[in-house]
This record gives structure tokens, sequence and C-alpha cells, in this order.
């Protein structure tokens, strides 16, 4: 039938071996504009502090979480993602006492800390947080307020 079309056989298993060849040319090439795809969401994630994708963003009809800490002597832990539902993407940590606040961050298996918040001083918080553990810096009990989402 192609022959018909005047095609011959070695023609056709020529232009057969030339598409092959473009379309493993074309897979290699978006792969590499995948990979590139994936660096520049890595470095404007580390730029701008944007969590990843699977973490569910901020929901306008769902209240905040606003409370109030006080640590005197022993660490309080404040469950956010229990009590958000989820993990908060952003919000503010604000000492309201008369002294110093340590305070430490978790994340999954991560803990960074602590982070001295000095009175009057507030922490914007732009990454995604599970627990917020706060203590007194042995300056007296620290009063902290936490506003999240």
């Amino acid at each position: 039938m192609l022959q018909l079309l005047g095609l011959k056989p070695e023609e056709i298993q020529r232009l057969i071996s030339q598409g092959q060849v473009a379309l493993e040319e074309m897979k290699a090439e978006m792969a590499c504009i995948k990979a590139s795809l994936e660096a520049i969401e890595r470095i404007l994630g580390y730029e701008y502090g944007r969590p990843s994708r699977t973490l569910m963003g901020h929901d306008p009809l769902r209240l905040p979480l606003i409370a109030q800490v006080e640590a005197a002597g022993e660490a309080r832990r404040v469950d956010v993602a229990g009590l958000l539902g989820k993990p908060a993407t952003r919000g503010h940590v604000v000492n309201i006492g008369d002294a110093k606040a340590a305070l430490w961050f978790e994340t999954g298996s991560q803990r960074v800390g602590p982070y001295y918040l000095l009175p009057a001083a507030a922490l914007d918080l732009s990454w995604a947080l599970e627990i917020l553990e706060v203590r007194d810096a042995g300056e007296g009990p620290a009063k902290v307020q936490i506003l999240m989402q």
C-alpha cells in the first residue's frame, strides 16, 4: 500500500529510525528542562521561605491560632499542628514579658533552637512549624503571645 504512495521500504525504515532518534533527543531535553525547573523551585523556596507543595497552605476560612504561653522554670510546648489541624505556614511570636524567652521550633524530626527572643520583640514566621517550645532564659518567667495560621 505504501508502495502505491511512492514510498520504498528502505525510506520507511530510515524515517522510522530518524523519528526514534528525534524522540530520544526530545526526552533528554525534557529531562533537562524538568531538572532546571525543579532547581528554580528549590532556589525560590530558599529565597522566599516557601514550603513544599505537600504542605497545606493557609485557609482564610479557618481562624488563626492565638495563644499566650507563660514558662517559668519548665518548658511549655504548643502543638501548633494539632491545634490548627495542619502545620502553621505563617504567623508571629511576640515576647510580651519582661525577660528573655528561649524558643525551639519543631517540624517533623527536625528541632531548631534555642532562639532567644528579647522582651517586646517579635519574630515573624515564614516556614512550616508543628511544635513551638517556650522556656525561660534564666532571667525570670517568659511570656510570649503567638498568632499562627
